[in-house]
């Protein structure tokens, strides 16, 4: 039986013809034929020739023309006009009520940073922390002390602190422990002080500033210690070594060396302050609620009054109570003597007490007043508001020895001295004297005519004022003297007897110019001073590091990083001793304040704590 492929029963239409179409090529065509007639038939002649355009001339674009540029076109939208309402044109509805207009609610913070205006009694401005009544008898008590005529020494004589006379209030038994140390003391000095004046040479070209106008013997006696080294106008930016790592001598074999004055009583003193320790019931007591920023303490011996000052204008004091033994153990619910008061409403930024007037504190703040509070009266009052056109960040402050007249300084580069005795809107003057902030200025206790600035331009400047009178209001004054730092100038004191000036920079540098004798007529320039490396990068948190002097003895203190205080001698630049306390200091003791009539410091801290070295 014969095979029958299956190509042999494949269609018959995908066979060619003569013209190469296959049948299903030839009924498309034939499609296209009848579509094109009917689109004929109904007068459509752009679409007949779309229909006959193949896919690719369809897609292809028209080459464009050269030379003409492709106009934009604008979309034109009917702008309707904005819908209005009485409301929103602030048209008050017919026959509609009145409506009351509502005062906008005063910012809180804004309140508490205005100033207080006029006399403001303690329980006006009380912050609920003490008992104001006990307060109020404190102040009675303290407003009927005398002060010691005798208080403000001549130290004159006195070159360092070794040659100031003990404390009065020294325990007799102690006494006589003194007075046999002291024995043995000049003995050993005696011996000695042979073998020292052969070795010692002098040359009187080889004074430091200008001492060779010094008659005084002590002054040319005065050795640069091994530790410091004197330091000159050009090469102040010299780099500076930490203080922290600073230790004392092991032993207390230094305190036999040759004293630089001939007194004997110069050991006793150094080792008070090196028993200076934190004593009593309560060894750290918070006294303000912000950080501390300044610090004083009334001059009385018998009763200690401590006041700080914060950042929030809270005045703090603390009655510290000579009647409890250091070993007193409170009761649980018994609360040191603490008072607080808001005098201020912005940084409480300096306070001093009145030298002729005991009773009274003047302090100084960043919302432009000088307030004092008179303990007679027991009220804050006014001194000195500034212009409302003028900067109203008051700094430093300081009290001419005669008490009527106080210098401030401001954040201009400016500084104003004000008589107490004219009304608060009035002022002596006020003279620009720096081109960047005054962070201080302090008035020497012996020529009440000689001030000292510092400030942010680098610079330490000293000016007389008495030739302030002969520059016009557009000119420049030229300063007396001036010494350039290598950064920021913290702070510039005067010693108490006015000798010496102990100044403070950011530059990690506290240098002490050294007994030179600003009224004569020939002083032209600062002396060349001792420099002290010493770490004063306090920071944001921490109240700017300043050298402190104490008020009876030529010594300052100054605190340290290392969460100690750091207290130095002015003769020598030594470091006589270094307070630190791991128990109870926790932060670093910035602020410091000395007893006017006592070796007593106090130490203010950035948590508004206080300690009382003692």
């Amino acid at each position: 039986m014969p095979v029958h492929h299956d190509s042999d029963n494949e269609s018959d239409t995908h066979s060619q013809d003569k013209d190469g179409l296959t049948e299903y090529e030839k009924m498309r065509l034939e499609n296209i034929r009848r579509n094109q007639e009917a689109m004929r038939m109904f007068n459509l002649p752009e679409a007949v020739s779309a229909v006959g355009t193949s896919r690719s001339d369809r897609n292809k674009r028209p080459a464009p023309t050269p030379g003409l540029k492709k106009e934009k076109r604008v979309k034109h939208t009917e702008v309707l006009p904005r819908r209005t309402s009485n409301r929103l044109a602030n048209i008050a509805p017919e026959n509609a009520p009145t409506r009351t207009t509502v005062e906008p609610v005063a910012d809180p913070e804004q309140i508490k940073r205005t100033r207080r205006n006029g006399t403001l009694s303690l329980k006006e401005i009380s912050n609920g922390h003490g008992d104001d009544d006990k307060f109020s008898q404190l102040m009675e008590e303290l407003a009927t002390y005398v002060p010691d005529k005798a208080r403000v020494k001549d130290l004159e004589d006195l070159s360092d602190d070794e040659s100031a006379a003990p404390v009065k209030d020294e325990p007799k038994e102690h006494e006589k422990t003194i007075k046999k140390e002291v024995k043995e003391e000049v003995k050993k000095e005696e011996d000695t002080t042979s073998k020292v004046k052969k070795e010692e040479t002098y040359d009187k070209d080889t004074k430091i500033g200008i001492r060779k106008y010094f008659s005084r013997s002590s002054a040319v006696k005065v050795a640069t210690p091994v530790t410091t080294a004197p330091e000159t106008n050009k090469n102040a930016g010299s780099a500076a070594k930490d203080t922290t790592k600073t230790s004392l001598p092991k032993s207390d074999d230094t305190d036999n060396t040759p004293s630089s004055s001939s007194s004997s009583k110069g050991p006793s003193l150094r080792r008070q302050v090196r028993a200076l320790k934190i004593r009593g019931p309560w060894p750290t007591v918070k006294v303000c609620q912000g950080r501390i920023y300044c610090m004083a303490i009334h001059e009385n011996r018998d009763k200690i009054l401590v006041c700080g000052g914060d950042v929030d204008g809270n005045l703090g004091f603390w009655d510290l109570d000579e009647s409890q033994a250091d070993d007193y153990e409170p009761e649980p619910e018994e609360e040191p003597n603490i008072y607080n008061y808001q005098a201020h409403s912005r940084t409480l930024s300096s306070m001093q007490y009145s030298p002729t007037e005991p009773n009274k504190l003047f302090s100084t703040s960043y919302d432009g007043s000088v307030r004092y509070l008179d303990l007679v009266q027991q009220k804050f009052l006014e001194s000195y508001v500034v212009a409302p056109d003028a900067s109203d960040h008051l700094g430093s402050i300081s009290i001419t020895s005669s008490g009527q007249q106080l210098w401030f300084a401001d954040v201009d580069g400016g500084v104003t001295l004000k008589d107490i005795r004219t009304p608060k809107d009035e002022m002596v003057y006020r003279k620009i004297l720096h081109e960047k902030k005054v962070g201080c200025v302090n008035v020497n206790p012996k020529y009440d005519n000689l001030i000292v600035t510092s400030s942010l331009d680098r610079t330490m400047k000293i000016w007389d004022i008495r030739t302030f009178g002969q520059y016009k209001e557009d000119e420049a004054i030229v300063e007396m003297a001036s010494f350039d730092h290598r950064l920021s100038v913290t702070s510039a004191m005067w010693s108490p007897d006015g000798a010496s000036i102990a100044s403070t920079s950011y530059d990690d540098n506290v240098r002490i110019f050294n007994n030179f004798e600003p009224s004569l007529p020939d002083f032209k320039e600062i002396p060349d001073p001792v420099r002290i490396p010493h770490n004063n990068q306090s920071g944001r948190w921490v109240t700017m590091l300043r050298a402190v002097w104490s008020h009876q003895f030529n010594w300052f203190s100054i605190g340290n990083m290392n969460k100690s205080v750091d207290i130095y001698s002015r003769g020598t630049g030594d470091l006589m001793a270094n307070l630190n306390d791991r128990r109870n200091l926790t932060t670093v003791p910035a602020v410091n304040a000395w007893h006017p009539n006592r070796v007593l410091l106090a130490s203010g801290m950035a948590n508004g704590k206080m300690v009382i070295w003692r």
